[in-house]
């Protein structure tokens, strides 16, 4: 799973961070679980999987910071202020989808 965040200068991308993959700790899947539909990360569409996070983020405003900020080395404060929202909803997206498929897995799993 590739992660990209675009950072903008003017309305123009003057940089991209991406990331190869990332491991969400138990605590940041605790605390997003607590405020996201479930229901709509396992209906399979995309559309419902971002309006569910884009409606939780308000709600997870303190985790979201620090969470980019790991996932993307050396990204800074000033430059989160320069991400479009729809850019970062896309990247939590992605994170929480690929973290649900790895829980689902782990439960599909013969012991």
């Amino acid at each position: 799973m590739e992660l990209k965040l675009p950072i903008y200068e003017n309305k123009k991308v003057v940089k991209i961070y991406t990331a190869e993959t990332y491991d969400v700790m138990f605590g940041t899947v605790e605390d997003l679980i607590n405020v996201l539909d479930i229901e709509k990360f396992t209906s399979g569409k995309d559309a419902d999987l971002v309006q569910s996070v884009a409606a939780a983020i308000p709600k997870v405003f303190g985790l979201v910071k620090p969470l980019l900020k790991d996932i993307f080395e050396g990204l800074t404060d000033d430059e989160l202020k320069r991400c479009k929202l729809s850019d970062i909803i896309k990247v939590l997206s992605n994170v929480i989808k690929f973290s649900i498929t790895q829980m689902n897995t782990g439960n599909n799993s013969k012991n």
